[in-house]
């Protein structure tokens, strides 16, 4: 490692270190994280870190969807199926693993269809959202955004706002990712207005948080989302895979679960005890 090298970690560690020292104790992981890569971007002047990881991301996906389609339409319940397939590209998450394992993604995908997930909460999800006019699907990770992709495709058309960040963090979706995803020709678009991790609605913009609240069905992908909006007083559809002991706490259901419920159903436990 050079100097240059050896200079830039030490700054890194000493201003994450100062950044922790200050950050409130009862902040959600996501506040801590976005912080800490906000600095990372700036000191190593680099945009975005991981975009050859989400460039890549988006190809692994890309190349699964014929074979997800074919489960999908020959499922008993294509809705269902297609919820609990956006679920499953909540795998392809690289701020919790570290590299994409096809092998594991595969098996993630395969079996979807077999994983306990709340029946009634899925039901309630399919009857309101194909009668909605506006639906804000609030995006996670690039290329689960393939997979989500195939869900807005069972929504009524030209109801669907898909919520991206502003900006670069971990390999969260961007509008260039969601681009990519081919999102634009199911969806509109838009930016929440920040690059922070999750949706911290303190941090977004004030034409985001106007169809946060207007629309008839919030989904959110993920643990950040959830993380972030748990304590939101409305009411919002959460699709997302358990991936953490800290989340297995918050929820009240182990590390490995599928949830896709609504915020209030949710067993919440407080991060301030």
């Amino acid at each position: 490692m050079s100097d240059i090298e050896d200079a830039l970690k030490n700054s890194v560690m000493r201003n994450v270190l100062k950044i922790m020292a200050e950050m409130p104790f009862d902040s959600p992981p996501p506040f801590l994280s976005g912080a800490i890569h906000r600095l990372i971007r700036e000191l190593a002047g680099i945009k975005d870190p991981y975009a050859s990881v989400k460039k890549k991301a988006t190809g692994t996906a890309l190349g699964m969807v014929k074979s997800v389609c074919k489960m999908i339409l020959k499922s008993v319940d294509p809705f269902e199926a297609a919820v609990r397939l956006s679920i499953a590209g909540n795998i392809l998450d690289f701020g919790v693993f570290t590299r994409i394992d096809n092998d594991k993604i595969e098996r993630t995908v395969k079996s979807a269809l077999l994983h306990d997930i709340d029946a009634k909460c899925l039901r309630e999800l399919k009857t309101r959202a194909l009668a909605a006019k506006k639906i804000l699907f609030i995006g996670d990770n690039t290329g689960e955004t393939v997979f989500d992709s195939l869900l807005i495709e069972r929504l009524p058309a030209k109801a669907v706002k898909y919520a991206v960040k502003s900006g670069p963090v971990i390999n969260d979706a961007t509008m260039e990712d969601a681009l990519a995803a081919g999102i634009d020709k199911l969806a509109e678009i838009i930016e929440t207005g920040s690059d922070m991790p999750g949706t911290i609605l303190e941090e977004c913009s004030p034409d985001f948080l106007k169809i946060f609240n207007e629309s008839d069905i919030v989904i959110a992908k993920g643990q950040a989302n959830y993380e972030t909006l748990e304590g939101c007083s409305r009411e919002i559809f959460h699709l997302m895979q358990v991936k953490c002991p800290v989340i297995a706490r918050d929820t009240g259901r182990p590390v490995g679960t599928w949830i896709a419920e609504k915020n209030k159903n949710l067993q919440i436990s407080s991060r301030k005890a």
